[in-house]
């Protein structure tokens, strides 16, 4: 490894990736898009224009135009809420997505050079019974299993990252490092013990639409759920609007919104998994830092084992910079231990969230088709 006397000529310079966003960016567009990220729920069209001061239909015209760009926004789901975990599985073999059980599975690639990686929403509590059925359907066991209770959402600041006369998002890899040394230590959020609401394929299927369209309507939602669900009883508008304000909205299970990352990037970017160990608190002063950064995605987190998994779509000319970064880190005694993970992106896979996983047993979905699951692959 390193020694530190390695870093001390080294000028961690400010960087940049330019955008096919950049056509359509100005600094009105920036301020309402970092509004809209701010809410840790869903808001009304009436609260964005009450909080930006604007009419309402100025807003649903802001949308529209935003929509017509290209560009669209995603709703943040809680899992831990729906007594679920996020379970990150790195294989050393190679397997072929089209043998592999989709049931629960959120997101699959392979690993370069060689491998593969699966993140899996599975119940808290049928971790064991999973990983035990999803073994015997694979016959292989992975190399390294990740069970994350807790999520640190992305929410990109465009004000803060994007410079509107270069247009050029920006990145100072010192910038990061020094907020993540000043940046308060905030209490650990506390795992969820147990689901106070039992879920049912509605609620799912009402979070699954609010995940890919965070704006649509409940009259919508009613409408897919007829033409779409295999329901044994008739759907109507008051039936999904209880659902809705019940078991979704009033539990927090959507905490916000985001513009959807990757249509932001003019040439393809690297994922990159860092797995990095550390004093919890450490690490989640780390996660809330790289989540306002347009290269990060998501990050999860285990109190337990004092692991911290962040994605990133990283250009591939920043990947050792990434590497430069985290060793600083590690050196400055912020982290402990890091490793980065780098997956094929044009063979990427991602996966709505499951709707059948409350109406079913584990090993009963494992043995189900695509089909019978609703299983809707997103790329």
């Amino acid at each position: 490894m390193s020694k530190q006397g390695d870093y001390d000529d080294l000028h961690w310079s400010q960087d940049s990736h330019t955008s096919q966003f950049s056509r359509y960016i100005n600094p009105s567009l920036i301020d309402f898009i970092d509004h809209l990220q701010s809410f840790e729920y869903i808001p009304e069209i009436s609260e964005v224009a009450d909080l930006m001061d604007l009419h309402t239909s100025t807003v649903w015209k802001i949308m529209k135009a935003i929509k017509q760009k290209g560009l669209e926004f995603q709703g943040l789901i809680d899992v831990a809420r729906l007594g679920m975990v996020e379970v990150i599985l790195i294989f050393d073999k190679f397997l072929d997505i089209t043998k592999l059980p989709k049931c629960l599975l959120r997101e699959y690639a392979p690993v370069l050079p060689w491998g593969s990686y699966l993140r899996y929403v599975v119940p808290k509590n049928s971790v064991e019974s999973f990983l035990t059925s999803l073994y015997v359907k694979l016959g292989t066991e992975a190399r390294e299993v990740y069970v994350l209770p807790i999520t640190v959402h992305n929410r990109p600041s465009l004000k803060e990252y994007y410079d509107v006369t270069s247009k050029r998002f920006l990145l100072s890899w010192d910038a990061l490092i020094t907020r993540i040394k000043t940046s308060p230590r905030e209490s650990l959020p506390k795992e969820i013990s147990e689901m106070r609401v039992r879920y049912d394929e509605v609620d799912l299927h009402i979070v699954r639409e609010l995940e890919l369209n965070p704006f649509t309507s409940v009259k919508n939602i009613t409408r897919k759920l007829s033409e779409e669900s295999r329901l044994d009883r008739v759907l109507n508008y008051v039936l999904v609007l209880r659902h809705y304000n019940n078991h979704v909205r009033n539990r927090g299970v959507i905490r916000g919104v985001r513009l959807k990352l990757e249509r932001l990037f003019l040439d393809p970017p690297i994922k990159t998994l860092s797995v990095i160990a550390g004093n919890p608190i450490d690490l989640l002063r780390v996660s809330k830092v790289l989540s306002t950064h347009v290269y990060f995605l998501d990050s999860y987190m285990s109190l337990s084992d004092n692991i911290l998994v962040t994605q990133a779509l990283i250009p591939p000319r920043l990947i050792f910079d990434l590497s430069l970064f985290l060793e600083k880190l590690r050196i400055d005694e912020v982290i402990k231990s890091w490793r980065n993970i780098y997956l094929d992106n044009t063979r990427l896979r991602k996966y709505a969230f499951p709707v059948k996983l409350y109406t079913l047993t584990v090993d009963e979905m494992l043995n189900l088709s695509d089909d019978e699951l609703m299983i809707k692959e997103l790329t």
